[in-house]
């Protein structure tokens, strides 16, 4: 009474390679340049007064936005974050050098 057709497992487990695995999901899309761009944006936060890696992490970014559509927002974080290290860090260039500029007036003045 018991059919054979049930008791064996259907095409779609065993032999059948028409699809290969993951592609009901979708293939994911190559990030690595919008990874490096995050990664050296937020790197850029913790070296501290170093004008080359947010140089860097802007340069990685805008390439990862032309070549990677998929990792756009991580390209556009790397970028901000570059940009925004690379200003802070040059304004407190521009401000220690005042200083020790006007320090250096005032010991010459003999105040």
């Amino acid at each position: 009474m018991t059919d054979p057709q049930l008791n064996r497992p259907s095409s779609a487990y065993v032999g059948d390679t028409t699809q290969p695995a993951g592609a009901a999901y979708g293939t994911s899309q190559p990030k690595t340049l919008s990874v490096v761009a995050l990664v050296l944006g937020l790197a850029s936060i913790f070296i501290g007064g170093s004008i080359l890696v947010p140089i860097a992490g802007i340069i990685v970014g805008v390439l990862a936005r032309k070549r990677e559509p998929a990792g756009r927002a991580m390209a556009l974080w790397g970028i901000w974050l570059s940009v925004a290290m690379l200003v802070l860090w040059a304004l407190l260039w521009i401000v220690a050098g005042g200083l020790i500029l006007a320090a250096i007036g005032l010991a010459a003045s003999g105040a």
